[in-house]
């Protein structure tokens, strides 16, 4: 199998999960509308809406790291790469992912899942009892999101690589 298919299989996940993350986009607004229109106009609300608004959006956003990289839609500081030429930009990024995103993203997955494990373990839910139960939910996307962040890389490390020995492939990067 070459590079480029590795980095599409790599990239399977991150793209599925953000399709996912689409649809609770949705729920998010749905819940949004509620509570507003409820406060407002109905003198209704409660903690738990509040912090399911809080949840969803927390777990949109970490759980969407991974596709953002694959899509190279992630913010990215490019005063000094637009100068480069291509192949030291591809090793600028292939060094990058290498020492530094994966590594990180290694460390949150295990202190994530410790995390996680913890609140699960206590039962832990919202401080005074009166938000939501089972914050473990909420939590375990912090390591399913590193996780995902390191497909992310993985897939453009190998679409990087493919690139270097292809000077025909443009790498989107």
């Amino acid at each position: 199998m070459d590079l480029l298919t590795w980095s599409e299989r790599l990239a399977l996940p991150c793209r599925a999960v953000a399709k996912l993350c689409g649809w609770l986009l949705l729920v998010l607004m749905a819940v949004i509308l509620y509570d507003v229109i409820g406060r407002r106009f109905f003198s209704t609300g409660s903690f738990k809406l509040q912090e399911l608004e809080w949840h969803l959006h927390g777990a949109i956003a970490v759980l969407c790291f991974g596709y953002a990289y694959v899509e190279n839609a992630h913010v990215r500081i490019d005063l000094i790469s637009q100068h480069m030429r291509r192949n030291t930009r591809l090793w600028f990024e292939i060094v990058a992912i290498v020492a530094f995103l994966i590594p990180f993203m290694a460390l949150l997955t295990w202190y994530g899942y410790d995390f996680t494990l913890r609140s699960f373990q206590r039962g832990e839910g919202s401080p005074g009892g009166v938000g939501l139960p089972n914050r473990w939910i909420v939590k375990s996307a912090i390591p399913i999101g590193a996780v995902l962040t390191i497909f992310g890389g993985l897939s453009v490390l190998f679409r990087c690589l493919a690139a270097l020995k292809n000077p025909d492939l443009e790498p989107r990067i």
